[in-house]
Parts: structure tokens; sequence; C-alpha cells
């Protein structure tokens, strides 16, 4: 019960910071003026997934591979074993000895087949040399980010039980400025109008704003 209690706390101080985010976030990608070749790559990434999603069909096993992936990583990286990983067109499921609220939500948090992507691109450049294959690579970036935003909000509103055992509020909540936050920091490096450090900044500005005035609201 006060595990609940807490959660419910935490759901509703994260509303504030959930419209602080979408504020900073509106500023930050209207204040582009003007579109690299790097930034075209990935908006066509962005808009061929869009495509295929819509118009061809829906990559499900590609995304439940991922997804199940990701919750072994987590497991791993807390200290724990992932075992009996089952994965197909319909959904999919890992057993984990470390069942953490990281480890439920990090498929929802972490677009896994984009730093799988950057992780290969980075090792390769040890190897050969990559930069003949950087407008694939943002292309590409730009494609599997769709795919993890396009499910990521499809399992928020079927409710999927990683986040209800998370508590369901927090866990959205969380998941929102999580996602916001790296879509964004992944434009910055592509759009030269987009700082990173100036978002993160509008965000915490106007988070403390909304804080400061429901507590003085509140108590003074």
């Amino acid at each position: 019960m006060l595990t609940r209690i807490l959660r419910l706390i935490s759901s509703i101080l994260l509303i504030p910071a959930c419209i602080a985010v979408t504020a900073a976030f509106y500023d930050g990608i209207t204040s582009i003026t003007a579109i690299s070749e790097s930034g075209l790559r990935f908006i066509f990434g962005a808009l061929a997934y869009c495509i295929l999603h819509l118009l061809i069909f829906k990559p499900d096993f590609l995304y439940v591979l991922g997804h199940e992936f990701t919750h072994a990583v987590a497991t791993i990286f807390s200290g724990g074993k992932a075992t009996n990983i089952k994965v197909s067109g319909k959904g999919g499921s890992v057993r984990s000895t470390k069942p953490n609220a990281f480890v439920m939500l990090a498929p929802y948090l972490i677009p896994g087949y984009a730093v799988l992507l950057a992780i290969l691109y980075f090792l390769l450049s040890f190897f050969i040399d990559v930069g003949r294959f950087s407008d694939l690579f943002i292309f590409l970036i730009g494609f599997t980010l769709m795919l993890h935003l396009t499910y990521t909000s499809q399992s928020m509103r079927e409710k999927q039980s990683d986040l209800i055992k998370s508590g369901y509020l927090f866990s959205i909540s969380f998941i929102y400025i999580a996602n916001l936050a790296i879509v964004f920091g992944i434009i910055s490096l592509l759009f030269k109008d987009a700082d990173f450090l100036d978002f993160i900044s509008c965000t915490y500005v106007r988070s403390e704003q909304f804080y400061y005035g429901f507590w003085r609201q509140l108590f003074l």
C-alpha cells in the first residue's frame, strides 16, 4: 500500500515536468530555421518507416524481438540473468531474475535498434572508413527511432503489463519525458539550431516555475 501511495505521489509530481518538457521540445523544434542534408536523411528515414507501418505491413516480430532483447540486456546490467526468451509476431516474454522498474520499462525508454546501430557504427569505424555510410546510418537512425516511438505509443495505449506493474501513470509520464529527451538529443546532433543544453535548461526552468507556483499556492 505504501509503495502504491508513493507511486501515485511521484506520478502527480511528474505531470508538471511533462508539461515543461513538452514546452521545451516545442521551443527547440520551432527554433530550427534550416534543414541540413543530414537532417533530411533523418526525416526520410522516419517517413519511410511511417509508410511501411501504415501502408505495407507492421513489423511486429522485429519490434517484439527488440523489446525482449532490451529486457534481457537491462536484466544483465542490473546484475541478473535473463532466460526462457520467447519471441513471436503476436508477443513475447523473458524470464528475469531482477524484475525491477528499470528492467520492465527499458524497452519503452531505450530505442534498442537505434542504439545497436550506433554501437555497430562506432565499432566499424576502427576497421573501415564509415564516413561513406553516414547517409545510410542517419537514414536508419530515423527509421528505427520512428519504429520505437510508434510501438511505444501503441503499448502505452494498450496498457501493457510492464507499465501496469510499474504504476501506469508513473510509467507513461516517465516514458514520455525520457523519449522526448532522447528524440531531441538525436535531433540536436543533426540540426545545428537545436541545442540540447538549451532544451535541458528550458525544461528545468519551466519545471521549477511550475513546482514553485504549486508550492506557493498551497503553503504561502
